[in-house]
């Protein structure tokens, strides 16, 4: 199979959202629907920044498979490895973001009916080292059915030499498990990992510290390369080895605030692959963090459709009319 720049696992919705922006789904009578989840949101943001990307998916034997999978093909996207089960629905969400901000998430998944991510098995996972980044996310490891898978995928990786990025992107209480549970199995990802993204809140869960002693806690379980954000609020801080590497945030005004993280960790992933990701200096990473906060900026400030995410030629001028 041709080897593509990234490969990642997880979900991928039909999720519906109100067409006006600042609606709430009580309050909007007009939807639109676009493709959702956490991993697909990364996908997508990936491929309109050029890079080739395989998806490691399922979806249902239905009408919104064909939608979906159209769309992935119609961006670029490998869906050489997305998967339609029989006798399964396509897992539905409803999202809205209210006038202050405020985000609602609503899921309609339930095993063996609409939960097809459950029918992967090692065979969907072949490819995982057939590129130059592998990545997953906390979504694709919260199931214990499809963890294991998960995680020996990003060990054949690492075998190969192929680096792996693993972002936190927490979601607790999707768990229904404790918190110590959870935070061993988040040990047991960032043990696979050699670079990791996080937020501030996320990193005050795993060492009970939002600082950057808490990215030195968080080096010392694996990652080489620990990255953190404060949403707009602070500065954009990495460690790497030895170095800390800082840079402001860009303040925009949000208009659909939705996949904002997951646009930063596709932006993160689009520089490192400018190069070698295991090699990168500080300037290099400094560099990686300004593109991330600028794809992500753009997100915000524009709609739900992906075809409104940047392309890595609209990040790079927007970055060069807000210089810090």
């Amino acid at each position: 199979m041709t080897q593509v720049d990234l490969v990642t696992v997880g979900s991928l919705f039909a999720e519906v959202t109100p067409i006006r922006a600042g609606e709430t789904l009580a309050e909007a009578h007009q939807y639109t629907l676009v493709a959702g989840g956490a991993a697909a949101n990364m996908v997508f943001a990936l491929a309109r920044l050029g890079v080739t990307v395989r998806f490691i998916t399922a979806v249902g034997d239905d009408e919104f498979s064909e939608l979906l999978a159209g769309d992935l093909a119609e961006f670029g996207v490998d869906t050489s490895c997305v998967r339609r089960v029989a006798g399964q629905l396509t897992t539905v969400s409803f999202c809205s973001v209210d006038r202050q901000g405020g985000k609602a998430f609503r899921f309609y998944r339930f095993s063996g009916y609409c939960a097809p991510m459950q029918a992967l098995t090692a065979e969907d996972f072949r490819t995982a080292a057939d590129c130059r980044l592998f990545d997953f996310s906390e979504g694709s490891i919260r199931d214990p059915l499809l963890r294991p898978l998960v995680f020996a995928a990003a060990k054949s990786a690492r075998t190969a030499g192929v680096p792996v990025l693993y972002a936190v992107n927490l979601r607790r209480e999707s768990w229904g498990t404790s918190a110590a549970e959870i935070l061993a199995v988040e040990r047991q990802a960032l043990a696979l990992a050699d670079i990791a993204v996080l937020n501030a809140e996320e990193a005050a869960f795993l060492t009970g510290d939002a600082g950057v002693d808490a990215l030195c806690r968080i080096q010392d379980w694996g990652p080489d390369a620990v990255v953190m954000t404060r949403g707009g609020e602070g500065e954009i801080t990495a460690r790497v080895g030895n170095a800390e590497v800082s840079v402001p945030p860009y303040r925009v005004p949000v208009i659909y605030d939705v996949g904002a993280g997951d646009t930063f960790h596709a932006g993160l992933a689009a520089a490192a692959l400018r190069g070698d990701p295991l090699i990168m200096t500080p300037e290099d990473w400094a560099r990686a963090l300004r593109f991330a906060a600028a794809a992500a900026a753009i997100r915000v400030s524009t709609s739900a459709d992906p075809r409104d995410l940047p392309t890595a030629a609209r990040v790079e001028a927007w970055m060069a009319e807000f210089q810090f």
